[in-house]
C-alpha cells in the first residue's frame, strides 16, 4: 500500500530543487532562447507538482473514496528509487550542479553564463515532458496509461538521465587527474621517440643484462649512466616504447619521467611521484577514481594545497600494489635537481613503494650515483659506432645540401661518416653538431677541409657553431641571436608559433593590430640558430639541443640572456595591450578557446610578463616603463591578462569565466618581484595599496603568495595593511606560510604581522606545515605562534604534521613540549605515522601501551558509589523498575530463621514482584559458572524435562544491603517486562522463585553455554573485524531495543555480554541489576545520576565532576559498547591505571573525563579506519555528540552487514527451548 504522506514529503523535496534550479538559471547572464524555454518549462513543472501536493493531501484526509482521491497504485506510481519523483530529482540535480557557482570566488566574482548546448537543453525539456505526463496521469488515476509509460517511457529517462550523470562524473574524473600532476610526460615522450632513428638502440635492448631486469632475474634497479650527449634520452624513449609494446600485460605498467635542466625547480620529489601517480590513473580502466585519491583532492582543493610527499607515496603504494610487475624509467636523473643527493631522494621513494616496483635510471656518472647504486645492475650508455652510421646515413639524405652533394660524388657519403665516427667520442649530440656544421658548406671541397678540423669537444664545437651563426646574412643573425636567446631564457619552452606571435610583435609599429600577414615563417626562425635549437615533432616546442647548450651559454653568454629577458618581458606587454584585444575580456568559453587558438603567444605573455624586470637597472626600467604603464592603466588589457592567469587546466563548464574582476594594476604587479615598479606605481601613479578586485587579494596577499620579500617591504614601507585578509579569510602571513616562503614570512614577522591570526579553520602554523618547509615551521614557532591551536575538527599543526608524514616537522614540534591532541585526530594521526615508521616518536607523544597489552584482559566487577576509582561519595541503591519500598535494614548482619525480624526483611525485600516458591522442586542445582558483585550463577537441570538453564543466586538476608536488594529487585522487574517484549539478543528470564528457607531469590534464565565474551577475548588474545562486526550487530540491536523501551543498562562489559553459540557468535545481553529507566520527562539523560557501573567501562559523564553535574542516559551505553568495541579488536582497554607514568600523570578517572586513549601501533596497524571512526564516535565526552545506537548501526563500517546478521538471529535464544510465555 501507498504511503501519501512519504510521497507528499518526497513532492515537497523536488519543488524545494525546482525553485533552487530556477533561480539559478534567471541569474544566468545574456538570456537566450534555450534559457528562457528551460525555465519557462520548470515553472509549468512547479505548477503541476503543487496540484500533484494538493491532491496527495485531499487522499491522505479523504476517508473513502472517490474520484478525485488517487488511488494507491497511482500514488505507488511515482515511488522508487526509478521512479518519477527521484528522475525528475536527478534532473534538477544536473541543472544545479552545472549552474550553481564551483566556490566562493566564483560566487562573488561573476555572474553566472550558460553551460547547456542545444542538444542537451533539448534532451532536458524532452525528460521534463515525459515526467509532467506521468503526473498527469497519475492525478487522472489512469492505471492502464500509466501502466504503459511506465514500461516504455522511464527506461529511456532513466538512460538519458544516467548519461547526463555519467558525462559529469568523468568530467570530474578527468578534474583530478588533471589536479593530480601539472608534470605530465607523455607529450615529452612521443616528440623524444619521433626523432630516434629507426633501428638504432638494438644493442641495449638486447643486452643480457637489460634482459635480466626485464625478466625479474636480477636486482630491481637497473642504473644506465653516460656521458653527456651519449643519446640517453633518445635512447629511454626506444625503452619505455619496447616495455609499452612488448612487455605489457593486464597485471603490468611501465610509467615514466624525463628530468629537465631548466625545470630542476619544478621537480621536486613530490612532483615526480605525482606524475607517476596521474600516470598509474590514466592506465585504470575502472569506471570510477579510488577513493583515496578523490578525499586527497577534496581535502587539498579545499584549502588550496597539494599533497605532500608521504600523502602521494602512500596512495601511490596502495595503487601500485595491484601489479605484479610497476616498471619506472627515470631519464637523467642528474637534471632531476639542484644536488645529486635531492634526485636520490626521488629515488628512494620510488624503490619504497612496494616489491613489484622495477626502477631503470639513466644518468651522468656521478661517484654519489656510484655509491647510491652500489649492488644494483649497471649498464652503461654510450653511443655506439653502428647507430652513428645510422643516424648519419639517414641525416645526410634529409639535409638538402649534403644530400646534393653526395649525388655528385657518392664517396663524399662515406667519407663524412668514417671522419664524425672517429670523432664522435661516444656522444650522438657531437655527431649530430658536426653534420649541421657540414650542412652549410657550399662546396665539397669545403666539407672535405672541415671534416679534417672537426672540433673535439661541446664547448669548442658550440663555439664553432656561434661563430657560423654570425657569418650569416646581418638579417639573419640578428633572427638567430634572438630566437636562440629566447628559447635558452623563457621561464617555459615555446611553440613555433608562440615565437612567431612574438618575433612579430617586436617589428610591430605602437597601436597596430596584428594580422597573419606579419607573422614570420617558423623554419626560417629555427633554422638560422646553427642546429642549437630543436622543434619536437608533435607539440612544435622549440627547446635547446642538449641541457649542456644551456649551461654554455649561462656560462659564456650571461649579458646576452639578460637582455633576451628584457626583450621578452617588453615583447609580453606590447603583445597584451595589441588592439586585438580592445573588447576586453571573453564572455564565453567558445570565444576564450577561440582567442587562445588564434593569438598563441598570450598565455605567455599574461603569465610571465614581469619575469625578471626587478632585476633590471634603472636606465632598462625606463627603457620599457612606457610599455608598462600603458599595459598597467588599460583595464581592458589587465582584464584580459587576468583571464587568462586563472584558466585551468582542465576546461569543463563556463571554464572561461572563472576569474577575480576588477583587480587592479597594483595587485597584477605584486605577482612579479619587481619592488621598483610598485613603489613607482604608488608614489608617482598614486595608486592606494589597499585597492583589491572581487576575490579581496591587495597587492601585499599577492606579494606574500608569490613569495616576493622585496615586494613585501617596498609595500609594508607604503603602509600596507598586515592583516587584510582575501575571499578566502586568509592574511599575507597565512599565503606565505601556505607556500612555505622563507623569506616573505621572515619580512612579513619582522614587520609585525601577526603570527597567530586565524583564517576561519586553520593558522599560519598549520598553513607552513602544509608546506612541508621544516625552516617555516620553525621560524613562525619562534615567533610565538601558538601550536596548540585546534580546528573545528580537532585537528592541530602536530596533527596534520604526522597524518602527512612529515618526521622532521613533527619532531620538532614535539621537542619544543607541544602535546597531542586527545581527540579522534589525535588518535587517527598517531596511527597513521606509526604505519609511516614513525613510532619512536609516536611512542614519546602518546600512552605507553605496552604493559597493558602485554597482560591479560582483567576481570572486573561491577561498582556502586565509593567503588570506583577515585570518586568518593556515599553509597546509594540504585534506582529499580519496581515500585520502591522501604525496607528496615536489621542491625543484626546475618540470617537466624528463628528471628521474625529477618523473616519480615525478607518478605518486605520480595514486596511487588510475581515470582514462584520451590525451586528444588522443579530444578537440581549445578556447578558454579560465576560469582559477581550482588549474586552467584549456577547451571541448573529441570528435574522433569533434563534441559539445563541458569540460575542467579542472590543471598539476599546473608547480605542484607540496600545495593543487594536494588540490584535484585531491577534483575526480576526488568526481565519480566522485558520477557513479554523480547527481543533475540536479550537474555530471557525463565522463572524467578524465593527460597523462605534459605533466605535466597533464585532467578532462572535462558542458558549461554558458550560463556562470556570475555573468556573469548582471553582466549583469542583479540578479535578480527568481521567476528567484532557480527557481535556489535547483534549487541548495538539489543541496545537499541532497551533504550526504545526507556530503558538503560549501565553496565555493558565483556562479562555481561554472553554467548549462545561460539561457533556463530551469538549473543545475549545480561546482568540487568543497576538498570534504569530514564525518566519520560528528561530527555535522553538526567542529573544526579548514581555512581555506578564497572571502572574501565564507565561514561565520564558518570564521573563529572562536581557530583551535582553527574548525569547518565542512553548516551552512557553507547560509550560502555564503544570501550567493549575498543577491547575486541585489540584485546586490552583504551583506559588503564597502568598508563599512568610521570610523563602522562593521568589515573584511570582523568583518562575517562577526558577521552585520553590512542591507538598504539602494533596492535592497531591491521585494523581499518572505519572502525576508528566508529569508536571515535562513540567514544567521546560530549553526550549530544555521541552515536545513538542507531548510528552506530547505520556506520559505513556496521551498515552493509546489519540486516544479514538480524535476520540470521531471528528465533535464535539459547540451548534451552524452555520459553515461558
Amino acid at each position: 500500500m501507498a504511503d501519501p504522506l512519504s510521497t507528499i514529503a518526497n513532492v515537497l523535496a523536488v519543488l524545494k530543487l525546482t525553485a533552487v534550479a530556477t533561480q539559478y538559471i534567471k541569474e544566468v547572464k545574456q538570456a537566450s532562447s534555450d534559457r528562457l524555454r528551460l525555465r519557462d518549462e520548470l515553472r509549468s513543472a512547479t505548477c503541476l507538482l503543487e496540484m500533484l501536493r494538493d491532491r496527495l493531501e485531499d487522499s491522505e484526509d479523504a476517508e473513502g473514496s472517490d474520484a478525485e482521491t488517487l488511488k494507491p497504485l497511482s500514488i505507488a506510481s511515482l515511488e522508487g528509487g526509478d521512479g518519477p519523483l527521484e528522475l525528475f530529482k536527478r534532473v534538477l540535480e544536473e541543472i544545479i550542479n552545472k549552474l550553481a557557482p564551483q566556490n566562493r570566488l566564483s560566487r562573488a566574482a561573476q555572474s553566472l553564463t550558460w553551460p547547456f548546448n542545444k542538444k542537451e537543453v533539448t534532451e532536458l525539456i524532452s525528460t521534463l515532458e515525459r515526467l509532467k505526463s506521468h503526473f498527469t496521469l497519475v492525478m487522472q488515476n489512469d492505471l492502464v496509461e500509466l501502466t504503459k509509460l511506465s514500461h516504455l517511457k522511464l527506461d529511456s529517462i532513466q538512460t538519458q538521465v544516467e548519461n547526463t550523470r555519467s558525462r559529469s562524473r568523468d568530467e570530474e574524473s578527468q578534474r583530478i587527474i588533471l589536479w593530480v600532476s601539472t608534470l605530465p610526460y607523455r607529450p615529452r615522450h612521443v616528440d623524444v621517440l619521433e626523432t630516434a632513428q629507426p633501428g638504432t638502440g638494438t644493442w641495449f635492448l638486447n643486452h643480457p643484462t637489460f634482459k635480466r631486469w626485464v625478466n625479474g632475474t636480477s636486482a630491481a634497479t637497473l642504473w644506465c649512466p653516460g656521458i653527456p650527449g651519449a643519446g640517453k634520452t633518445i635512447l629511454a624513449s626506444l625503452i619505455i616504447d619496447n616495455l609499452e609494446r612488448e612487455h605489457s600485460s593486464s597485471d603490468t605498467l611501465c610509467t615514466y619521467v624525463y628530468c629537465n635542466y631548466a625545470k630542476r625547480q619544478d621537480q621536486t620529489a613530490v612532483a615526480l611521484l605525482s606524475s607517476l601517480l596521474q600516470q598509474v590513473l590514466q592506465h585504470s580502466t575502472a569506471g570510477t577514481l579510488p577513493a583515496a585519491v578523490e578525499s586527497l583532492y577534496r581535502l587539498h582543493k579545499k584549502h588550496g594545497t597539494r599533497p605532500t610527499l608521504a600523502q602521494v607515496t602512500d596512495t601511490l603504494r596502495a595503487l601500485t600494489a595491484k601489479f605484479s610487475v610497476f616498471r619506472v624509467v627515470v631519464d637523467a636523473l642528474d637534471e632531476c635537481a639542484e644536488s645529486d643527493n635531492d634526485a636520490l631522494r626521488f629515488i628512494s621513494a620510488v624503490r619504497s613503494l612496494g616489491s613489484s616496483v622495477k626502477v631503470l635510471c639513466t644518468s651522468r656518472f656521478s661517484t654519489t650515483f656510484e655509491r647510491y647504486f652500489d649492488g644494483a645492475e649497471k649498464l652503461e650508455i654510450s653511443a655506439h659506432s653502428e647507430d652513428i652510421r645510422i643516424y648519419l646515413d639517414s641525416q645526410i639524405q634529409q639535409q638538402a645540401g649534403l644530400s646534393r652533394h653526395v649525388r655528385a660524388d657518392p664517396s663524399l657519403k662515406e667519407e663524412i661518416i668514417d671522419a664524425i665516427v672517429e670523432e664522435f667520442h661516444g656522444m650522438f649530440l657531437l655527431a649530430k653538431l658536426h653534420l649541421e656544421s657540414l650542412s652549410t658548406k657550399i662546396n665539397r671541397k669545403a666539407i672535405r677541409v672541415a671534416l679534417k678540423t672537426l672540433p673535439t669537444t661541446l664547448d669548442a664545437t658550440y663555439s664553432e657553431a656561434v661563430e657560423r651563426i654570425s657569418n650569416q646574412a646581418p638579417d639573419l643573425v640578428e633572427v638567430a641571436e634572438s630566437v636562440l636567446f629566447w628559447v635558452i631564457c623563457v621561464k617555459r619552452p615555446l611553440s613555433v608559433l608562440e615565437l612567431r606571435h612574438a618575433y612579430a610583435t617586436r617589428e610591430l609599429p605602437e597601436n597596430t593590430p596584428l594580422e597573419d600577414d606579419d607573422l614570420p615563417d617558423g623554419e626560417i626562425l629555427t633554422s638560422t640558430c646553427g642546429g642549437l635549437i630543436k622543434v619536437d615533432g608533435e607539440s612544435q616546442t622549440v627547446r635547446v639541443v642538449h641541457y649542456t647548450t644551456q649551461e654554455y651559454f649561462e656560462r659564456s653568454h650571461a649579458q646576452n640572456l639578460f637582455m633576451a629577458k628584457r626583450d621578452l618581458a617588453s615583447i609580453s606587454l606590447a603583445y597584451l595591450t595589441l588592439p586585438n584585444f580592445s573588447d576586453g575580456p571573453c564572455l564565453t568559453d567558445k570565444t576564450m578557446a577561440r582567442r587562445l587558438e588564434q593569438y598563441p603567444f598570450l598565455d605567455y605573455a599574461s603569465n610571465h610578463w614581469g619575469e625578471g624586470i626587478g632585476k633590471l637597472s634603472d636606465s632598462d626600467v625606463e627603457r620599457i616603463w612606457h610599455k608598462m604603464n600603458q599595459f598597467l592603466s588599460n583595464k581592458g588589457s589587465l582584464e584580459v591578462a587576468c583571464q587568462v592567469q586563472y584558466l585551468p587546466r582542465i576546461r569543463y563548464s563556463y571554464w572561461s569565466q572563472e576569474y577575480p574582476r576588477n583587480v587592479p594594476p597594483l595587485v597584477v604587479a605584486a605577482s612579479f618581484d619587481m619592488p621598483q615598479i610598485l613603489q613607482k606605481l604608488i608614489t608617482g601613479g598614486g595608486l592606494d595599496v589597499e585597492s583589491c578586485g572581487t576575490d579581496r587579494v591587495t597587492a601585499l596577499n599577492r606579494a606574500a603568495a608569490c613569495g616576493h620579500a622585496d615586494n613585501i617591504r617596498t609595500l609594508v614601507g607604503q603602509g600596507a595593511d598586515l592583516e587584510a585578509r582575501d575571499y578566502m579569510e586568509e592574511t599575507a602571513l597565512q599565503k606565505a606560510a601556505g607556500k612555505g616562503a622563507v623569506d616573505a614570512l621572515r619580512t612579513l614577522i619582522d614587520a609585525g604581522a601577526d603570527v597567530n591570526a586565524r583564517s576561519p579553520d586553520w593558522t599560519s602554523l598549520m598553513h607552513a606545515v602544509s608546506s612541508a618547509n621544516l625552516e617555516a615551521v620553525e621560524m613562525l614557532v619562534l615567533a610565538g605562534a601558538d601550536s596548540a591551536v585546534e580546528t573545528p575538527w580537532g585537528e592541530t599543526a602536530l596533527t596534520l604534521a604526522l597524518t602527512n608524514g612529515q618526521k622532521a616537522i613533527a619532531k620538532f614540534l614535539a621537542d619544543q613540549g607541544i602535546p597531542l591532541p586527545r581527540n579522534p585526530a589525535g588518535r587517527r594521526a598517531s596511527r597513521t605515522a606509526s604505519r609511516k615508521g614513525m613510532f619512536d616518536l609516536i611512542q614519546r607523544l602518546t600512552a605507553d601501551y605496552g604493559t597493558v597489552a602485554a597482560e591479560p584482559l582483567q576481570r572486573q566487577s561491577t561498582r556502586v558509589a565509593t567503588a570506583l576509582t577515585k570518586i568518593q561519595e556515599e553509597e546509594e541503591p540504585p534506582d529499580t523498575i519496581a515500585t520502591r519500598v522501604p525496607i528496615p535494614i536489621p542491625e543484626q548482619p546475618g540470617f537466624r530463621r528463628a528471628d521474625e525480624e529477618f523473616e519480615d526483611y525478607f518478605l518486605r525485600s520480595l514486596e511487588g514482584l510475581s515470582y514462584s516458591v520451590g525451586f528444588t522442586t522443579m530444578y537440581e542445582m549445578g556447578d558454579l559458572l560465576g560469582s559477581g558483585h550482588f549474586a552467584d550463577v549456577h547451571f541448573c537441570t529441570n528435574r522433569v524435562t533434563g534441559v539445563r538453564a541458569a540460575v542467579k543466586v542472590y543471598n539476599v538476608t546473608k547480605r542484607p544491603e540496600p545495593l543487594v536488594i536494588g540490584s535484585m529487585r531491577n534483575e526480576v522487574a526488568i526481565l519480566s517486562e522485558l520477557r513479554e517484549n523480547s527481543h533475540p539478543a536479550i537474555l530471557q528470564i525463565m522463572h524467578p522463585f524465593a527460597d523462605h528457607n534459605t533466605g535466597r531469590v533464585l532467578i532462572v534464565t535462558e542458558l549461554a553455554p558458550g560463556g562470556e565474551l570475555f573468556h573469548l577475548i582471553i582466549r583469542r588474545g583479540k578479535l578480527s573485524e568481521q567476528q567484532t562486526r557480527r557481535i556489535f550487530v547483534q549487541l548495538l540491536s539489543a541496545v537499541e531495543f532497551l533504550h526504545n523501551h526507556g530503558l538503560i543498562h549501565r553496565d555493558i562489559k565483556p562479562e555481561n555480554i554472553l554467548l549462545s553459540d561460539e561457533e556463530s557468535l551469538s549473543i545475549k545481553l545480561a546482568d540487568f541489576g543497576i538498570s534504569k529507566r530514564v525518566p519520560d520527562d528528561s530527555g535522553p539523560w538526567h542529573y544526579n545520576a548514581t555512581l555506578c557501573g564497572t571502572p574501565s567501562y564507565v561514561a565520564p559523564e558518570i564521573l563529572a565532576k562536581p557530583s551535582s553535574r553527574r548525569r547518565s542516559g542512553t548516551p552512557t551505553d553507547i560509550w560502555s559498547c564503544g570501550v567493549v568495541l575498543y577491547v575486541c579488536l585489540c584485546g586490552f582497554p583504551p583506559f588503564s591505571d597502568e598508563l599512568r607514568t610521570p610523563k602522562f600523570p593521568y589515573d584511570l578517572a582523568d583518562q575517562i573525563r577526558g577521552a585520553m586513549f590512542d591507538y598504539p601501533s602494533p596492535y592497531w596497524d591491521s585494523v581499518g579506519d572505519p572502525a576508528l571512526d566508529l569508536i571515535d564516535n562513540m567514544i567521546i565526552v560530549d553526550m549530544e555528540k555521541r552515536y545513538s545506537a542507531r548510528q552506530c548501526l547505520e556506520h559505513p563500517w556496521m551498515a552493509n552487514d546489519a540486516p544479514t546478521i538480524l535476520e540470521g538471529e531471528e528465533g535464535v535464544r539459547s540451548a534451552s527451548p524452555e520459553l515461558l510465555t
